[in-house]
């Protein structure tokens, strides 16, 4: 058994300590490709001992969203590097730390073909607690790990890319919470994840014109922060991970504290091309320097 693990990689510094505290103790090689990152995620990877590669741009995609393609190479890559299993976290992920003694001998129980799915804990607005209520944030369960099969192809759709290779139709091992879970820290810091959901739903509309009220009804329920049930870990399962040293929530939105450094400029960037007025039915005002720019473009307030 080989595990390797891959990961897709932009301007992740303020999370990949965390990341890497209980995924390296699992895997035997950590493969990346990073996406062009401007903060210091390279270093921090190259000196956990990770093998950055690159990624073969073989399509161009509207909307700036390459995560398929990304993810297609890793997996290729994995395979070349004798892997027989894949396990799949993102950045802003990692394992509960009940996990991290076992892991290895649950993942050698998988067959070929066959995945590990784990309940995925949204944390929400708090490095400890995790929503559990009646919305799709909650009682989640997600396919991270894969055993290799020579027949399996990965397959993705434009902001829909899989987590890892071949169907989830018959093919999960599920984990009981109590044995391990993955925690998932892009809810940690509020104002980053509204500000990225405000870069897909403006990637969406330029790969979809006119398609305003669907992007519009899809990421609604991303606005839903109020009177949300939320439960308070086990601190066994986040014992020894670091935290991000960055606010769960700023309510003034300063531009400090927002990590990936790529999306308020790419959101400009999108307004450039196209004007501020192309976005006007979109969700995404309540971000205040994307509503000035509207205001300082149009002279009036958006929807």
């Amino acid at each position: 058994m080989k595990i390797v693990g891959i990961l897709p990689v932009k301007n992740e510094e303020w999370i990949l300590p965390t990341f890497l505290s209980n995924v390296m103790p699992i895997v035997d090689e950590l493969i990346v490709i990073d996406d062009g990152s401007t903060d210091n995620s390279r270093q921090i990877l190259e000196d956990a001992g990770a093998i950055i590669k690159g990624y073969e741009d073989t399509e161009k995609l509207k909307g700036g969203w390459p995560c398929g393609l990304i993810r297609s190479n890793l997996f290729k890559y994995a395979r070349e590097a004798g892997g027989t299993h894949f396990l799949c976290l993102d950045a802003d992920e990692t394992f509960t730390t009940n996990f991290v003694p076992i892991a290895r001998d649950v993942i050698s129980q998988l067959k070929p073909g066959q995945k590990l799915a784990m309940h995925w804990l949204a944390l929400w607005q708090s490095y400890k607690h995790f929503r559990h209520d009646n919305t799709v944030w909650s009682n989640n369960y997600k396919d991270f790990v894969v055993c290799d099969d020579p027949s399996l192809d990965y397959e993705y759709n434009y902001m829909a890319e899989g987590r890892t290779l071949g169907s989830n139709e018959g093919t999960w091992l599920r984990l009981p919470t109590q044995q391990g879970a993955v925690m998932h820290y892009q809810f940690a810091a509020l104002n980053n994840f509204l500000l990225k959901q405000a870069w897909c739903q403006c990637g969406e509309l330029v790969q979809k014109p006119g398609h305003a009220a669907s992007i519009r009804n899809k990421y609604a329920i991303t606005l839903l922060t109020n009177n949300v049930g939320i439960v308070e870990m086990p601190p066994e399962w986040y014992a020894g991970v670091p935290v991000p040293n960055v606010p769960n929530f700023d309510p003034d939105w300063n531009e400090k504290w927002f990590m990936r450094k790529d999306l308020l400029p790419g959101l400009m960037k999108y307004f450039d091309e196209n004007g501020a007025e192309y976005f006007r039915e979109l969700d995404i005002w309540h971000i205040p320097q994307l509503r000035d720019r509207y205001i300082k473009e149009t002279g009036k307030e958006p929807r």
